[in-house]
Protein backbone atom coordinates (compact mmCIF):
# COMPACT_ATOMS: atom_id res chain seq x y z
CA UNK A 1 0.00 0.00 0.00
CA UNK A 2 1.19 3.45 -0.42
CA UNK A 3 0.49 6.35 1.76
CA UNK A 4 1.61 9.70 1.89
CA UNK A 5 4.83 11.00 4.03
CA UNK A 6 2.85 13.23 5.99
CA UNK A 7 0.26 10.63 6.52
CA UNK A 8 2.98 8.69 8.45
CA UNK A 9 3.82 11.97 9.70
CA UNK A 10 0.28 12.48 11.01
CA UNK A 11 0.54 8.59 12.28
CA UNK A 12 3.26 9.33 14.59
CA UNK A 13 1.69 12.11 15.85
CA UNK A 14 -1.39 10.65 16.74
CA UNK A 15 0.39 7.59 18.39
CA UNK A 16 2.68 10.14 20.20
CA UNK A 17 -0.56 11.34 21.93
CA UNK A 18 -1.55 8.13 23.10
CA UNK A 19 1.54 7.90 24.64
CA UNK A 20 1.22 10.78 26.85
CA UNK A 21 -2.67 10.61 27.01
CA UNK A 22 -1.58 6.88 28.36
CA UNK A 23 1.39 8.45 30.95
CA UNK A 24 -1.55 10.99 32.01
CA UNK A 25 -4.24 8.68 32.96
CA UNK A 26 -1.30 6.60 35.11
CA UNK A 27 -0.19 9.75 36.74
CA UNK A 28 -3.72 11.26 37.23
CA UNK A 29 -4.58 8.42 39.12
CA UNK A 30 -0.95 8.06 41.13
CA UNK A 31 -0.61 11.94 42.07
CA UNK A 32 -2.54 14.72 43.23
CA UNK A 33 -2.92 17.48 40.93
CA UNK A 34 -2.20 21.07 41.77
CA UNK A 35 -1.74 24.43 39.87
CA UNK A 36 2.10 23.77 39.39
CA UNK A 37 1.92 20.15 37.90
CA UNK A 38 -0.99 21.58 35.69
CA UNK A 39 1.09 24.31 34.34
CA UNK A 40 3.79 21.76 33.61
CA UNK A 41 1.66 19.29 31.79
CA UNK A 42 0.06 22.41 30.30
CA UNK A 43 3.63 23.59 29.08
CA UNK A 44 4.89 20.28 27.48
CA UNK A 45 1.58 20.08 26.22
CA UNK A 46 2.20 22.96 23.72
CA UNK A 47 5.46 21.95 23.27
CA UNK A 48 4.93 19.04 21.78
CA UNK A 49 2.18 20.23 19.94
CA UNK A 50 3.83 23.21 18.58
CA UNK A 51 7.04 20.83 17.35
CA UNK A 52 4.08 18.48 16.10
CA UNK A 53 2.73 21.34 13.94
CA UNK A 54 6.62 22.35 13.05
CA UNK A 55 7.67 18.59 11.20
CA UNK A 56 4.18 18.07 10.02
CA UNK A 57 3.82 21.88 7.80
CA UNK A 58 8.00 20.89 6.69
CA UNK A 59 7.26 17.54 5.27
CA UNK A 60 6.58 17.76 1.91
CA UNK A 61 2.96 16.78 0.63
CA UNK A 62 3.86 14.93 -2.52
CA UNK A 63 6.19 12.12 -1.32
CA UNK A 64 4.76 8.70 -1.11
CA UNK A 65 6.00 5.82 0.66
CA UNK A 66 5.46 2.11 0.41
CA UNK A 67 4.09 0.62 2.88
CA UNK A 68 4.03 -2.97 3.63
CA UNK A 69 0.98 -5.53 4.45
CA UNK A 70 2.59 -6.79 7.98
CA UNK A 71 3.62 -2.87 8.69
CA UNK A 72 -0.58 -2.59 8.12
CA UNK A 73 -1.43 -5.10 10.12
CA UNK A 74 0.37 -4.22 12.96
CA UNK A 75 -1.11 -0.72 13.13
CA UNK A 76 -4.83 -2.55 12.94
CA UNK A 77 -3.30 -4.22 16.02
CA UNK A 78 -2.33 -1.28 18.00
CA UNK A 79 -5.51 0.96 16.88
CA UNK A 80 -7.53 -2.31 18.03
CA UNK A 81 -5.55 -2.54 21.59
CA UNK A 82 -5.87 1.40 22.29
CA UNK A 83 -10.07 0.75 21.43
CA UNK A 84 -10.07 -2.00 23.97
CA UNK A 85 -8.10 -0.02 26.59
CA UNK A 86 -10.32 2.72 26.38
CA UNK A 87 -13.31 1.00 26.51
CA UNK A 88 -11.86 -1.17 29.58
CA UNK A 89 -11.72 2.42 31.28
CA UNK A 90 -15.32 3.74 30.52
CA UNK A 91 -16.29 0.88 31.38
CA UNK A 92 -14.90 0.27 35.01
CA UNK A 93 -15.17 4.26 35.73
CA UNK A 94 -17.38 4.73 38.89
CA UNK A 95 -17.02 0.87 39.52
CA UNK A 96 -17.24 0.19 43.03
CA UNK A 97 -18.16 -3.47 44.14
CA UNK A 98 -14.16 -4.06 45.16
CA UNK A 99 -12.63 -1.61 46.69
CA UNK A 100 -9.48 -0.19 44.84
CA UNK A 101 -10.76 -2.15 41.44
CA UNK A 102 -11.15 0.76 39.79
CA UNK A 103 -8.01 2.64 40.58
CA UNK A 104 -6.25 -1.05 39.08
CA UNK A 105 -8.00 -0.75 36.38
CA UNK A 106 -7.22 3.11 35.30
CA UNK A 107 -3.48 1.92 36.20
CA UNK A 108 -3.98 -0.90 33.57
CA UNK A 109 -5.64 0.89 30.77
CA UNK A 110 -3.65 3.55 30.72
CA UNK A 111 -0.37 1.75 30.58
CA UNK A 112 -1.88 -0.20 28.03
CA UNK A 113 -2.77 2.80 25.86
CA UNK A 114 0.97 4.11 26.48
CA UNK A 115 2.80 1.20 25.94
CA UNK A 116 0.25 0.62 22.34
CA UNK A 117 0.99 4.05 21.62
CA UNK A 118 5.11 3.93 22.14
CA UNK A 119 4.89 0.70 19.54
CA UNK A 120 2.40 2.77 16.91
CA UNK A 121 5.28 5.47 17.47
CA UNK A 122 8.08 2.55 16.26
CA UNK A 123 5.56 1.05 13.58
CA UNK A 124 6.20 4.61 12.23
CA UNK A 125 9.58 5.37 12.51
CA UNK A 126 10.09 1.88 11.01
CA UNK A 127 8.06 2.43 8.18
CA UNK A 128 10.05 5.44 7.70
CA UNK A 129 13.33 4.11 7.36
CA UNK A 130 12.27 0.66 5.30
CA UNK A 131 11.51 4.15 2.54
CA UNK A 132 14.73 6.06 3.11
Amino acid sequence: MHAYKRSVVLQLGVFGFFFFYGLDHILSVLVTRNLPILIAEGIITLIILGLFIYFYTKTPKDVVYLVKKPSMDKIKIVLYTIAFALILSIIFTGFQPIEGLELYIEIVAGTITSLAGLYGVYIGIEIIQQNK
